[in-house]
């Protein structure tokens, strides 16, 4: 009996890796829907070591896949061709810069402002003692985490967020956001 069971674990784990590549593939189309070309690259340090990943263009991370956090400058950076990441930072980035043209000649849609344009309002909200802390500004299309300060990850949806009326963060999250 243990045999045949075996043989049917095997058997059904072909079908169980794709259905885990097709919930991955629906997950990249949103950044592929907002104008980014080829979606996220996953770059991972593995066991502590420096990694260096192609991506054209200037790196924004987008997703942290690690518990250790991904720090820009200390534990992840832009590289000559691509980014970097080091002491066990695994994260997902795309490139910001390539977006296209939407007919007004500044390839940043109808306002010339975009993320990485320098047009939003960027703003620090601090959870000091792990406590939560709201940060009340008026939001109108959205906010972006653009720098952690904290050694504790800045995860958007567990120890950040927000809404219309600002930006939360819970848990040591400490981070400068970039509104719009």
């Amino acid at each position: 009996m243990a045999n045949g069971t075996h043989k049917w674990v095997w058997a059904l784990l072909p079908a169980m890796l794709a259905a885990g590549v097709t919930t991955q593939a629906q997950q990249y189309d949103r950044y592929r829907d907002n104008g980014y070309n080829d979606g996220p690259v996953r770059c991972e340090s593995i066991k502590g070591r420096t990694q260096q990943c192609p991506i054209d263009g200037r790196a924004r991370l987008v997703r942290q896949i690690s518990g250790t956090p991904c720090i820009e400058g200390d534990t992840w950076g832009q590289a000559r061709n691509g980014v970097w990441v080091t002491r066990g930072c695994r994260a997902e980035f795309i490139a910001e810069g390539r977006r296209p043209s939407h007919g007004n000649g500044n390839g940043w849609g109808n306002n010339g402002g975009g993320w990485g344009g320098g047009r939003g309002q960027v703003i620090s909200c601090d959870s000091n003692d792990k406590r939560l802390r709201r940060c009340n500004v008026s939001i109108r299309r959205e906010a972006r985490l653009i720098r952690q300060t904290s050694r504790t990850a800045c995860v958007e949806g567990r120890n950040w967020g927000w809404d219309r009326d600002g930006v939360w963060v819970n848990g040591g999250c400490r981070a400068e956001f970039e509104i719009r």
